[in-house]
């Protein structure tokens, strides 16, 4: 898999060019009463989050003054935007967000609803660093966040739910730049579940990526809660569940999985060819296979608990001090 093709973007993300005026702030602000012909201040603020941008300085902030739908925005500088747990972002079509420059952003207390046919929710073609804190994605097509280039990502204390289509990934990394991930403190909610659709993956390519989800809670998948295809993931103290596969390593990727529960799941966790899964004092319960039989490796320190198969070989998951 690769991110797919991510120019996808309709006329109203498209913002007005910041030479058409002659002076940018600091701190703006959106209100759901707002003109973007004001000048953005907290007493005059604009309508949208792309008349905003254009009256704000390179790391500046956004934010809402008061409720309303801010509209989808395309971004090229460095920028806060602050939705204040009042904003939301509503389109179909496109993207939500789309940050076209290896710039960083940070989206925090935000919505962001693609309607059942938005693309993605916030989709990064150039890398950079970008946080997302504190947000709810939904009724996505495409990716609920897509990042692709050189970079740092991090996501916590969000909500991604309601994939649509039968092709759709909650968080898709890809993997032909040296890129650090890290999702903690989010549940990522796939259901209802739909043949293709995934939580978490990284598509092969040359990296190195690093990964590291921490007290993730990942269900409702119809193919994979976690796939990762190249790099080093670790998953520490979260829930993995009503997936088919749980976790899978492949195109020689590295997986470690501790003090996790894996449960409900199809294959709880599964290792292809030249992959490596090491598990430790996880609980592996109630999947109809536990560990999976899919030609790499799985190696534990037998701390583990489990039930349901396991269809490797007993030398493929010996206990080992060294793992």
């Amino acid at each position: 898999m690769k991110i797919r093709h991510l120019l996808l973007i309709s006329a109203a993300v498209l913002f007005c060019s910041a030479s058409m005026y002659a002076t940018t702030a600091s701190h703006t602000w959106v209100s759901g009463s707002g003109s973007d012909s004001n000048t953005c201040t907290f007493a005059s603020p604009c309508a949208t989050f792309t008349g905003a941008l254009a009256k704000t300085s390179a790391y500046g902030i956004i934010t809402a003054k008061d409720a309303g739908d801010f509209g989808a925005v395309s971004i090229a500088q460095s920028v806060t935007i602050d939705g204040a747990n009042m904003g939301s972002i509503t389109f179909t079509g496109g993207n939500g967000i789309y940050i076209t420059a290896s710039v960083k952003v940070t989206v925090q207390n935000l919505t962001i609803n693609g309607m059942g046919s938005g693309n993605y929710g916030i989709a990064v073609e150039n890398g950079g660093t970008v946080i997302v804190d504190n947000c709810r994605i939904m009724n996505i097509t495409i990716d609920g966040i897509a990042f692709a280039g050189a970079g740092n990502l991090t996501v916590e204390n969000s909500r991604i739910e309601s994939l649509i289509s039968g092709e759709a990934y909650s968080i898709e990394i890809g993997g032909n730049a040296s890129q650090n991930v890290v999702v903690r403190n989010t549940v990522i909610d796939v259901s209802p579940v739909s043949e293709g659709n995934s939580g978490f993956t990284v598509d092969p390519g040359n990296g190195p990526v690093q990964a590291s989800l921490q007290n993730v809670i990942i269900m409702g998948a119809g193919e994979y809660a976690v796939l990762i295809q190249t790099g080093i993931t670790q998953i520490t103290g979260s829930v993995i569940t009503q997936s088919v596969t749980g976790v899978a390593a492949a195109s020689g990727a590295t997986i470690s999985v501790a003090s996790s529960l894996i449960t409900a799941n199809t294959t709880g966790v599964c290792s292809s060819a030249s992959s490596k899964i090491r598990i430790d004092n996880n609980d592996i319960y109630d999947n109809a296979t536990a560990i999976g039989n899919c030609g790499g490796i799985v190696k534990t320190s037998g701390t583990n608990k489990t039930s349901g198969t396991i269809a490797v070989t007993a030398a493929d998951i010996s206990e080992s001090v060294t793992f």
